[in-house]
């Protein structure tokens, strides 16, 4: 080691991460900060010795540029000595005091061992080293052992046998080993030593081996003053005898052939090809050399004005080694600087021809290149990032400060507990929620900030102090501002506006108001959702709503346990603190359709929020105190009664909206959505470049509702007026007419262009009469009244021999009929049997033939017992064979007595009447109440006869003669 032998005292590591170098001292020993790189063989680090101080140490041999340096150097080397303390000028001379007292024979340092192999001095280095034809294998990790490049490599190995080889080929006469790269970079520390060459890449190094020093505590031992024989008397501990440190020195590039020998130890001997970098031969190639050679420089020049570490190494290489004369060694020496993985590093390294060994090299520091600029800027972003958010959290710690020595802010805690002390400052609560209120404010402030149970009484506290205790909306005691309000809103409804009238009336002579619990049930699209908030304005109460469809969780209406994580209030409680008052409108949606699962049932839940006798005192599970919402009115809505449970059901006063029919949607059409459709569409009425003729005839009107939006409710009929708008805006757009164009009406005719044909084109199957067996009924269903025609045919049966009197019926049904429709038409044929029996004892229609009965539409699901009465009436009009009333139309339940039961939907239906052509109708007498309560043009010119048995529907269908001639 020419470095070692000069007598330097301290040493600049160049590690390998990029360009990163560290100044270490070397004081006999590696301290513990720069410990020699587990080699493994493992990782390699390759160390420059030089002097620490050039003006303290008159022994530094790193002045490259000083010849009287240089000088120093030969007589160092002539006196093989070595220094290796770093102490300063006096430790030194001290230290050569000593090193003269001491005897060499029981000493160990790296003189002494090079002494006894002398390679540099009579052997020869580099290409004129000796080519021994088999070595010792020695693996390596991370990358190659480059040749010719530094004084020598500390390896660290930890393997007993291994070492004690590697000592005897020290001090032999040929100290030489074959140092090859493991393929496998990951290789563990355990896989030492080689005893696999497949392992390995065939090109390796012929290296030199220097010196084998064991471990201590405080470094490598065998150098200093006081080093012997593999031993230190320097004050360390040693470690134990199997793991030391091994100094090679790379002298050329060699191939592996096979392997020569393994001896009991599994040491690895090989047979080595000794290989030798291809001369440059020709001007063209010196000159493309040259040229690869600067290139590789400039590269580097571009790597240092980004990384200014490596000028120490390049200034070191500069003084040793000519790019241009020396190109191999320089891209090797280069090759050591890089960063690369193993594998890049070993194909370059691999190169035996220097220009491809240049070009290898090129590549590589520009890969280095780019990626020291992408760590650039990557470190650049995140200091960026960092110094934002540490100047942030210094303003804020300074703001807190000022902020405290001014008195302005005070504590988190004392501010927090003072935030909730006066949200409840002049509320009315109730004792029993101020003594909790009390108590947690007292635990709260003992509570220390960074506890588990702080965060929870905090979040407590929020929701208790939050709740408006005792605050109260006026109420609205003006009756006519009420109706007008209502009005303004919704058109029809007589029921639900009504009954929000006496509410007012009741609260305006008791001078107080009571909450009530409204259900207002109809189908889909009439209004109760909307015309919630409309009685809420009316009122002048806050307005709050939740959709309770699907809820399966009884968490959701009175809250989680505080116990639970993220526990919260109820739906209620959230409404208050929402609404901030005590007296709300709690519109509680879609009430019908609540779900039930593992987290309880939210219907029973409701039992008690819906109960006047019992909502004075709801207790909510995450507050757990009483809240009074007796003053609350409760308005709940659904589209159908069958799915309310009982009891809540009867805790409900039940308002039916039923559905609009035509005269009415007429109205809702002209008032409500032709002008809502038309502003949202920009064609206002008298807006720049809009025809004044632009809107809709009353009879296209009618015809829209008619042919295309027969549903109770409005909902489609909105979505109708908005497409035949937008459609309008679009040609006024692109047509650009007039103000006085005329043909922007909207028509009957026109309807079709804009909103296709109409799904309903007639409202009677049979124009002409119904035939024999044929009856139309009335049914109601979510688009309203309709017509519903029930079908009867007779097959005489196959066999002559004919049954007997009161033998099994053959009796098919189709078209989609549910449960009770099918037990519905079992009634029937037993009533019409039974009635034809009384009437004429020898009629045997019904044992001799199949009978088949179908409502036609059979993609539609049909279910109710409102048709028994037109069954049964179809049956016996197919066994007289005989048909009914053409203008006849008919509903009501049939029992097996022939008793006409009462149904429901009389309003539709008698609408769908009307709409089909019908003028006489036949009801249960039990529905004369609620055919009374229609509108006067409902029942004008209309026939309506109220039956209570069947045999009165038998008269108006057939006539009163029931004693015919068959």
């Amino acid at each position: 080691m020419l470095r070692l032998l000069s007598g330097v005292k301290n040493g600049i590591r160049i590690g390998r991460s990029v360009g990163k170098s560290q100044t270490a001292l070397y004081e006999g020993v590696f301290n513990n900060r720069h410990r020699p790189t587990a080699y493994c063989l493992n990782h390699t680090k390759w160390y420059w010795w030089k002097g620490k101080d050039d003006n303290n140490n008159n022994n530094n041999d790193d002045d490259d540029g000083d010849d009287n340096n240089d000088e120093k150097k030969r007589k160092k080397i002539s006196k093989k000595i070595v220094n290796r303390n770093g102490k300063n000028k006096q430790g030194n001379k001290n230290s050569k005091k000593e090193d003269k007292n001491n005897n060499s024979d029981s000493h160990f340092n790296a003189s002494a061992s090079y002494n006894n192999n002398n390679a540099v001095a009579s052997i020869g280095e580099g290409e004129d080293a000796p080519k021994p034809p088999t070595v010792m294998a020695v693996p390596l990790t991370r990358q190659p052992l480059f040749p010719s490049i530094t004084p020598g490599v500390p390896l660290y190995a930890r393997d007993l046998p291994t070492l004690s080889e590697l000592r005897k080929i020290a001090k032999s006469p040929m100290p030489y080993v074959g140092a090859f790269m493991y393929k496998d970079s990951d290789v563990s520390i355990e896989a030492n030593p080689l005893t696999d060459i497949s392992l390995v890449y065939p090109v390796g190094t012929l290296a030199q081996v220097i010196y084998v020093a064991p471990v201590t505590l405080g470094g490598v031992a065998g150098a200093a003053e006081n080093a012997g024989d593999n031993t230190s008397s320097s004050g360390n501990d040693t470690l134990p005898e199997d793991e030391g440190t091994l100094f090679l020195r790379g002298h050329r590039r060699i191939r592996l052939l096979d392997v020569a020998k393994q001896d009991k130890n599994e040491l690895v001997y090989v047979n080595i090809d000794h290989l030798k970098t291809e001369p440059i031969i020709g001007a063209s190639d010196i000159e493309t050399v040259n040229a690869h050679a600067q290139a590789v420089l400039q590269a580097l020049r571009d790597w240092i004005k980004r990384d200014q570490s490596l000028l120490e190494q390049i200034s070191f290489m500069r003084a040793r080694i000519d790019p241009l004369t020396e190109p191999g060694r320089f891209a090797d020496f280069v090759l050591s600087l890089l960063t690369s993985n193993s594998n890049e590093l070993q194909h370059a390294f691999e190169a035996l021809h220097v220009k491809e060994r240049l070009d290898r090299v090129l590549h590589l520091v520009f890969k280095e290149l780019e990626r020291t600029k992408l760590q650039e800027e990557i470190r650049g972003s995140v200091e960026k990032k960092m110094q934002g958010l540490q100047r942030e959290y210094f303003l804020k710690e300074q703001l807190k400060l000022i902020q405290n020595e001014l008195g302005i802010t005070k504590d988190d805690k004392e501010a927090v507990a003072n935030k909730f002390t006066k949200r409840i400052e002049g509320l009315e609560i109730p004792e029993s929620a101020k003594t909790v209120i009390d108590e947690e404010l007292e635990k709260f402030e003992s509570l220390e900030k960074n506890s588990a149970e702080f965060n929870v009484t905090r979040n407590y506290l929020d929701w208790l102090t939050s709740i408006p205790w005792g605050k109260l909306t006026d109420e609205n005691f003006d009756i006519g501002s009420a109706q007008k309000i209502l009005d303004e809103d919704h058109y029809g409804m007589e029921d639900a506006k009504d009954r929000v009238l006496e509410f007012i009336a009741v609260g305006k002579l008791k001078g107080s108001v009571q909450g009530k619990i409204i259900c207002l049930n109809g189908p889909p699209g009439v209004g109760k959702t909307s015309i919630g908030k409309s009685i809420a304005r009316a009122l002048n109460r806050e307005y709050y709503r939740f959709s309770v469809g699907g809820l399966s969780d009884v968490a959701e209406i009175k809250g989680h346990r505080r116990t639970y994580i993220g526990a919260m209030p109820g739906k209620i409680v959230q409404g208050l603190k929402q609404t901030e008052c005590f007296n709300p409108l709690i519109l509680i949606d879609e009430v019908d359709k609540l779900g039930r699962g593992h987290s309880g049932d939210p219907a029973s839940a409701l039992l008690e929020l819906l109960d006047p006798s019992q909502n004075t005192s709801f207790v909510d599970h995450y507050l757990d105190v009483p809240l009074d919402l007796s003053q609350a009115l409760f308005v709940c809505t659904s589209n159908s009664l069958d799915t309310i449970p009982g009891p809540l059901l009867d805790r409900m006063e039940v308002i039916t909206l039923s559905g609009y029919d035509l005269p009415e949607k007429v109205e809702i059409c002209e008032q409500y959505l032709e002008p809502k459709a038309r502003k949202e569409v920009g064609l206002e009425k008298g807006s720049e470049g809009i025809p004044t003729s632009l809107g809709m005839e009353r009879e296209a009107t009618e015809a829209l509702i008619r042919w295309y939006c027969r549903e109770a409710g409005v909902r489609n009929l909105e979505k109708k007026v908005e497409k035949m708008y937008r459609k309008l805006a679009y040609k006024i757009v692109k047509e650009k007419p007039s103000a006085n164009d005329s043909s922007w009406n909207i028509t009957e005719e026109k309807m079709a262009d804009l909103l296709g044909k109409p799904p309903f084109t007639s409202d009677r199957l049979y124009e002409d009469g119904t035939p024999p067996g044929v009856v139309m009924g009335l049914a109601y269903t979510a688009m309203g009244g309709s017509a519903l025609y029930i079908e009867t045919v007779g097959i005489k049966n196959e066999n002559k021999k004919k049954k007997p009197k009161g033998s099994d019926v053959s009796f098919k049904l189709t078209g989609q009929l549910g449960d009770v429709m099918s037990e519905s038409s079992n009634i029937a044929l037993t009533v019409a049997r039974r009635k034809l029996q009384k009437w004429d004892s020898s009629s045997d229609f019904f044992e001799n033939n199949k009978i088949h009965l179908h409502v036609p539409e059979g993609a539609i699901k049909k279910d109710g017992p409102s048709a028994g009465v037109t069954m049964t009436t179809a049956l016996i009009s197919l066994a007289l064979n005989r048909p009914i009333r053409d203008d006849l139309a008919m509903t009501g339940e049939i029992s097996l007595t022939g008793k006409v039961l009462p149904v429901g939907g009389i309003k539709e239906k008698t609408i769908a009447a009307r709409r089909a052509g019908i003028s006489c109708l036949i009801l249960p007498k039990q529905n004369k109440k609620d055919y009374d309560e229609l509108p006067d043009y409902a029942k004008e010119d209309m026939e309506v006869h109220f039956c209570e048995e069947y045999d009165e529907v038998f008269d108006v269908a057939f006539g009163e003669d029931r004693f015919f001639d068959l």
